[in-house]
């Protein structure tokens, strides 16, 4: 199977939260926008106009970036973050993860949570390769696409960004 990965155009996002209410009923049976699996999160306007001009509200998107070579993985004790090999998502399996919440430090992104519930961290799994989240997002701000085909040029510059600043894996040069 070709490795598809969610691609978001903030251009589209119309801040519904449709996706994250999708998200959550389909891990969780509820909607809980604390227990989703990705965030829209919703910026001012003024942070990127002048303060005179017409307010604009801007959204990003917070998820699992599904890395290549994940810190989170290479950092869990238990080894209970792996690849699932027919979605290519990073997953966590539930019955060995012991909470001790190694991951969320070192995810470069912040995409990990905790569940003080159950004592477990969880993160996007891409849904078993059928996201909710793209189904449910009206004006089609999310795709899920061959990662071939996904426009990366920015997310590319952040990476050679972060690798000829502070080296493979985030480990700053000396």
């Amino acid at each position: 199977m070709k490795r598809k990965i969610l691609v978001f155009d903030p251009n589209l996002c119309t801040g519904c939260m449709h996706c994250m209410t999708a998200c959550s009923t389909y891990h969780e049976g509820s909607t809980s926008f604390s227990r989703a699996r990705l965030q829209i999160i919703r910026h001012e306007g003024h942070a990127v106009t002048r303060i005179d001009e017409e307010d604009e509200l801007i959204f990003s998107l917070s998820i699992c970036q599904q890395c290549e070579d994940p810190i989170c993985a290479t950092v869990c004790p238990t080894c209970a973050i792996r690849r699932d090999g027919s979605t290519g998502a990073m997953t966590i399996e539930r019955t060995k993860c012991v909470g001790c919440r190694m991951c969320m430090m070192t995810c470069y992104f912040g995409t990990i949570s905790f569940s003080s519930e159950d004592g477990h961290a969880f993160k996007c799994d891409l849904c078993s390769g059928n996201p909710q989240c793209i189904t449910f997002c009206q004006p089609q701000a999310l795709r899920f696409l061959p990662i071939e085909q996904a426009p990366m040029p920015r997310r590319m510059r952040i990476a050679n960004t972060l690798e000829n600043n502070y080296g493979y894996a985030g480990r700053i040069r000396r």
